[in-house]
């Protein structure tokens, strides 16, 4: 039993010792893991430098599309100045029997001179107005371009404001236009204009489209110039794709060292390990605790049985069992 006890205890600190090695071998290859990416991160710190101390370089492919981008975007610009700076005239300003046509409510040429005639705040009104839906297009590219989770939501947001404002502005003409058809006859005396005529008023719908779908337009081309002079740079692009794979190689090297970490854990846990069975090794004689629990045991069953036979006491039954349990404390490791 003692050669056989022995032998089990070198078998069993010799596949600990595999287990270490194996641990050790992951340990190694995340220690290459990490002198490749610290290498990587060199070469392209290295090619950073080179960047910066060389000659710009330009794309032309996206210059090109920047200059076709601003030759569209200032005619719209133009477009949407005169459309919303006519219909807040048209909607809020004039007088119902200066409509002549949809055409002269949503392009006045006369519309911010009328509105100066008409005072200040009025001709403030008309002159600043193209500006909030400009604004407005300025910021559903701003929100277009972020990493936040609710940029959909927040671009949705902007487009709903902007339909919001067209609708009214598109109702309110309606309205003018309207009131205009009654003056020459063409509709009842006395008769509302509704949001249900509104909605089956082509008038309505012209001028929604008209400011509603341009926007929409401009804000894609705004987007689109922006982009392409965001990347016309070849050496900020490049530099931008430089310092994000250079944060990828940083955090992968943080996952790798976290992961030796743990392996230096496992390693001297198995060092532990090891260290208690070759103390056990060591011993003069190997002593297999739980055979000795076993026959121990069954020794005293085997005595409790013959105290019941001879009908010996209770009282000497019990204290010859704390007996026993006291001796089985002794002899017996807690550990075991």
């Amino acid at each position: 039993m003692q050669e056989q006890a022995r032998a089990n205890t070198q078998a069993e600190i010799d596949q600990k010792n595999l287990d270490k090695q194996s641990v050790e071998n992951q340990k190694s290859s995340h220690h290459n893991n990490i002198n490749d990416f610290n290498h990587k991160i060199g070469e392209l710190r290295e090619e950073k430098r080179q960047i910066q101390n060389g000659k710009e370089k330009v794309n032309k492919q996206e210059r090109l599309k920047l200059i076709i981008g601003i030759i569209i975007i200032l005619p719209l610009t133009f477009y949407l100045f005169l459309f919303y700076s006519s219909t807040f005239y048209s909607a809020f300003i004039r007088e119902a029997e200066d409509f002549t046509s949809l055409t002269s409510a949503m392009f006045d040429g006369n519309a911010l001179s009328n509105a100066f005639a008409a005072g200040t705040a009025k001709f403030a009104l008309c002159l600043t107005s193209p500006f909030i839906f400009l604004a407005l297009g300025f910021a559903l590219h701003f929100f277009t371009t972020q990493n936040d989770k609710l940029k959909y939501v927040k671009a949705l947001a902007i487009l709903l404001v902007t339909l919001m404002f067209d609708c009214i502005l598109a109702f309110k003409i309606g309205e003018q236009l309207h009131e205009y058809g009654i003056i020459i006859g063409q509709y009842p005396i006395g008769e509302k204009y509704t949001p249900s005529m509104a909605a089956h008023d082509v008038n309505s719908w012209a001028v929604i489209f008209c400011g509603f779908i341009v926007y929409i337009l401009w804000g894609i081309v705004f987007s689109l110039c922006m982009t392409a002079y965001s990347k016309m740079d070849f050496n900020r692009t490049r530099l931008e794709e430089i310092k994000e794979e250079i944060e990828n190689f940083e955090q992968k090297i943080k996952t790798e060292q976290d992961a030796i970490r743990a392996l230096d854990l496992e390693i001297s846990k198995i060092n532990n390990i090891i260290g208690e069975l070759m103390k056990r090794l060591g011993n003069e004689a190997y002593i297999d605790y739980a055979s000795v629990k076993q026959e121990m045991n069954n020794f005293f069953v085997g005595w409790a049985s013959q105290m019941q036979m001879l009908s010996i006491s209770l009282a000497i039954q019990n204290e010859a069992k704390e007996i026993f349990n006291r001796e089985m404390s002794t002899i017996i490791p807690k550990s075991e």
